[in-house]
């Protein structure tokens, strides 16, 4: 199967998820911080990437990250899936309308918290289609 790198700070979402998908058959890589995720990115070069946007030291971090990895040779064509629950701490609104290559460089943008079945059937797609 794939190899699937995580990156976020909430610690037991993560190893919940990695579990799930490491039942599905993936091989599953996390990061709690974003700091350096692009450099752990590039040099692992996984499957594709689910990446949170809030991080304690930075409240847009994977926005950045995102943004960083699609302008990295060698990744920047890596499958993104933004997995966030910014839209519950601050008003925004932000959803998949606003996927944009500039702005909002991904393939998906799910809430938190993610229905597994539908997180397990948008890797599936992104897979297929990579």
């Amino acid at each position: 199967m794939a190899r699937i790198m995580l990156v976020d700070d909430d610690v037991e979402l993560a190893d919940n998820m990695a579990a799930v998908l490491r039942d599905q058959g993936h091989e599953v890589s996390i990061l709690t911080s974003a700091q350096d995720a692009v450099l752990k990115v590039a040099e692992q070069k996984p499957d594709l990437v689910i990446l949170d946007v809030m991080f304690p030291d930075n409240p847009v971090a994977g926005f950045d990250v995102a943004r960083q990895i699609r302008r990295t040779k060698g990744i920047r064509d890596l499958p993104i899936i933004m997995l966030t629950g910014i839209n519950q701490e601050f008003p925004m609104d932000f959803s998949g309308k606003d996927i944009d290559s500039e702005w909002l460089p991904v393939q998906e943008f799910m809430e938190k918290p993610v229905k597994l079945p539908v997180l397990i059937k948008t890797i599936k797609r992104l897979l297929k289609s990579a």
